[in-house]
């Protein structure tokens, strides 16, 4: 993503500017401090989908319009907000919060999901959690743990800012986590067709015993009856694929409702246990008689071993009980109403004698057909099984293949992390920076200028990975680190710590600085800048930008 212009339109007071950018570093200069950076660099993160905390006073972004142009891969896109409401410039409708994450996720081809920190789970993150590893405030991101209180959007999730890189540095589980569930529904799929397969291979055999004795049907003159056999035949295989199907449909149901009882009796067990808080109970699977300790049994279960989730899946276990139970009674109540409406059929041919002779080719034709519809439904679910079979096999391949895909990649960074540190370290000199180590975010200890360099450092080594390692691009963000007064050699170590670590002509970065300390970077005159000098807005601007935004003003 490339930011190509920024428009600020303040509708109470009549004012507005525009500010283009460049694709490499861009400077944001003023001749001192409070002169309006920290507003730009704010509003700009603001309207890309940041949920920035606090801004300078006297910016008030309820009464003000903002509109960016960016070009994402090769299309140019215009993003407007106002407030929490987005239009984007290939959609028709005003868009909201979330629905503008989603946007800009599939534009940056991003799926980054996190887990709630209470339900724990898995979700699509608003845009504040996939831009936080690019962007560094003025304000919160000096003080504390890194990366951390800078969005109040972020905290509706758990571990972060870890898991938000372990995505971006594409080292999240989650992907594995994904294909762990299909591999666990295919392995349950793959049972249910087996026990299928062995209820209707058993149907089949016991119906071909009864009925192996089965007399000759003597010839008919075919010609002089065959409306009749058609009309006869076409009634009764008519309403015999419809009691074989409500057979199907009553094996298929039974075998789920068992399944769920004995996932509802093990949910009792789990809940009694948990409630007792047992370190290791077993119970007692009322199929097998095998005996399975708690952890197989959340595991079969996917489960965490909580109360309040077990309690949830067992209402959801009961409820699903209660309804199969009605299918069940249901589907048995329409069998019975076929089944007695062929025995109509028959009573009617058996009461005319001139018709034996085809009451008895119906009945053999029926059974005959009866035996072949169950062993082609044998063979569908023979083919579903072989097909779920190499389904697991790939599946089991490829999660092995992604985990030391996984544990490759994680060596290489933490390789790369102390590299990196190794030299940061020398160039920001006198500063401990072994405190934190690859992907922990602990508050850093100090004080004053040197906790500021600890920080800098720190961020300069993860900006410096995400460049690397990144699997997508958002330009880069640094809101000032000056917190207290620099100068000298501490002035030149962090401002050459940023040329070297932060600045890159093939990555678009936005850094705040006051012109004085211009003369600490070597290439200067290299950059772009943007020069504000305290007003921000221009009331002979309003008119001509205003004009521009897909908001009426």
């Amino acid at each position: 993503m490339i930011i190509k212009s920024f428009s600020i339109v303040d509708f109470k007071n009549k004012e507005a500017q525009n500010f283009c950018f460049e694709s490499k570093t861009n400077l944001i200069v003023s001749r001192s401090n409070t002169q309006g950076k920290s507003s730009l660099l704010k509003s700009m993160y603001f309207t890309l989908g940041f949920d920035v905390r606090q801004f300078p006073s006297g910016w008030d972004i309820n009464d003000m319009y903002f509109q960016m142009e960016v070009r994402i891969a090769d299309s140019d896109y215009t993003i407007t907000r106002q407030k929490d409401i987005y239009r984007v410039s290939d959609e028709v409708d005003s868009i909201s919060v979330k629905e503008y994450s989603e946007w800009l996720q599939k534009k940056l081809n991003i799926n980054m999901k996190l887990a709630n920190v209470y339900t724990k789970k898995l979700s699509n993150v608003y845009s504040s959690a996939f831009i936080l590893p690019f962007y560094i405030d003025q304000d919160d991101s000096w003080d504390g743990g890194m990366y951390k209180r800078v969005s109040d959007t972020l905290n509706q999730y758990s571990g972060i800012p870890k898991n938000i890189f372990e995505s971006v540095l594409s080292l999240s589980d989650i992907e594995i986590d994904e294909l762990q569930n299909t591999l666990t529904n295919s392995r349950k799929e793959k049972n249910t067709a087996e026990s299928i397969i062995n209820n209707f291979f058993k149907i089949v055999e016991e119906y071909k015993e009864e009925n192996e004795n089965i007399d000759g049907v003597t010839r008919i003159d075919k010609e002089a009856l065959k409306k009749e056999i058609d009309r006869y035949l076409r009634l009764v295989n008519d309403f015999n694929e419809e009691a074989t199907d409500y057979k199907v449909k009553l094996l298929n149901k039974q075998e789920i409702l068992d399944m769920q009882k004995q996932e509802f009796s093990e949910l009792e067990q789990l809940l009694k246990m948990n409630r007792k808080r047992y370190n290791s109970i077993k119970t007692e699977c009322k199929f097998c008689h095998s005996q399975l300790t708690v952890e197989q049994s959340l595991t079969r279960l996917d489960l965490s071993n909580n109360e309040f989730e077990i309690s949830l899946l067992k209402d959801e276990v009961q409820k699903e009980i209660q309804k199969l139970t009605g299918e069940i009674k249901d589907f048995k109540l329409k069998q019975i109403i076929v089944e007695r409406k062929v025995d109509e059929i028959n009573s009617k041919i058996q009461k005319s004698k001139e018709l034996l002779t085809i009451d008895d080719y119906v009945k053999v034709t029926a059974k005959k057909e009866a035996i072949n519809e169950m062993e082609n439904l044998i063979e569908k679910q023979i083919l579903m099984k072989h097909r779920l079979e190499e389904t697991i096999k790939v599946l089991i391949k490829k999660i092995k293949e992604l985990k030391s895909e996984k544990r490759e990649l994680r060596m290489s960074l933490e390789k790369d992390y102390d590299i990196q540190i190794s030299h940061v370290k020398s160039i920001l000199t006198g500063v401990n920076l072994n405190e934190l180590k690859f992907l922990e975010f602990k508050k850093i200890e100090g004080s004053g200028m040197n906790k500021n360099k600890k920080y800098l450092a720190y961020y300069l080594v993860y900006f410096n990975l995400v460049k690397k390692y990144g699997s997508y691009k958002i330009p880069f963000c640094i809101d000032s680190f000056i917190k207290n007064e620099i100068a000298g050699d501490n002035a030149i170590e962090m401002f050459g710590a940023v040329e070297n670590y932060f600045f890159d002509d093939n990555i678009q970065s936005f850094f705040s600085i006051v012109s004085d300390n211009l003369k600490h970077l070597k290439h200067e005159k290299d950059y772009n800048k943007v020069v504000v000098s305290g007003k921000l807005l221009s009331k002979d601007r309003y008119d001509d930008i205003s004009l521009k935004f897909n908001f009426e003003v």
